[in-house]
C-alpha cells in the first residue's frame, strides 16, 4: 500500500526526474547590448601627413585612411584634394566634382570612404614671370597694384589606405587669381591658377578607372 501510494505520486520508472528547466528568463532584445554611440572615429590622417608635407618628402608620406577601402573596384573613388601651398584663394581654389568628394557621402565620418587623395605642389622650379597688373583703388581714391606671375603645379596622387604613389602629372594655371578687393598695403604677388576643368580631365582616368579587386 505505501509503495503504491508513492507511486502514485511519482512516475515509477526507475529513472531519475529530468532536471529542471533554468528559471532565468533569456535575454530580450530590449535587455541585448546596443552598439557603440557615437562610433568610434576611423583613423584620418592630415594633409601635411597624406601628402609629405608643405615641402614635398616622399619618406614622410603616411597613409591617410589606413583602414579604409582599397583602390579598387567600380568607380566612383572618392578623392580628397589638398593644396599643399598658401597661393590659392579660397574663392578660386580648384575643387573635384561634388560626386567624387567623400565629404558629401552620408554618416559620421565620411572621409573613411576615401580612396585617393590629391595633392596640389607650386612647382618652384618653374620659370615664373609676370603676366599681368593688379590695379586696385583704395579707400581714398588712390591707386595700388600687385603683380600677376605665371605659375605651374605638380600633383601626386595617392593610394589613401596605403600611401603608394598611383599617378603624378603637372599643370600650368590659366586663371587670374587677383582677388577683386585686396587688403593691406601696395604691392604683392599673385600668382594663375589651374582650372578646374583641366584638372577635373586629368584626374578622370584615375578616378573613374575600374581597377582589380
Amino acid at each position: 500500500m505505501i509503495a503504491g501510494a508513492l507511486c502514485g505520486l511519482t512516475a515509477c520508472t526507475g529513472e531519475p526526474d529530468p532536471p529542471r528547466a533554468p528559471t532565468t528568463p533569456a535575454p530580450s532584445a530590449s535587455t541585448a547590448a546596443s552598439p557603440t554611440w557615437p562610433p568610434p572615429r576611423p583613423t584620418i590622417r592630415t594633409s601635411e601627413e597624406a601628402c609629405g608635407g608643405s615641402t614635398f618628402n616622399p619618406r614622410a608620406v603616411r597613409p591617410y585612411n589606413p583602414d579604409g577601402p582599397a583602390y579598387a573596384g567600380a568607380p566612383i573613388h572618392l578623392t580628397a584634394l589638398f593644396v599643399m601651398h598658401p597661393y590659392a584663394s579660397r574663392e578660386l581654389e580648384s575643387e573635384l566634382p561634388g560626386e567624387w568628394q567623400p565629404q558629401w557621402q552620408p554618416g559620421m565620418y565620411p572621409e573613411q570612404h576615401t580612396q585617393l587623395v590629391a595633392c596640389e605642389y607650386f612647382d618652384d622650379e618653374y620659370p615664373s614671370k609676370k603676366v599681368e597688373t593688379c590695379t586696385y583703388t583704395t579707400s581714398t581714391g588712390g591707386k595700388k597694384t600687385a603683380e600677376l606671375r605665371s605659375a605651374r603645379f605638380i600633383y601626386r596622387i595617392f593610394e589613401a589606405r596605403t600611401g603608394k604613389q598611383v599617378g603624378r602629372f603637372t599643370l600650368l594655371g590659366r586663371v587670374n587669381s587677383c582677388p577683386a578687393i585686396a587688403y593691406g598695403a601696395a604691392g604683392g604677388v599673385y600668382y594663375q591658377l589651374v582650372l578646374t576643368e583641366e584638372l577635373t580631365a586629368k584626374l578622370r582616368p584615375l578616378v573613374m578607372a575600374r581597377r582589380p579587386g
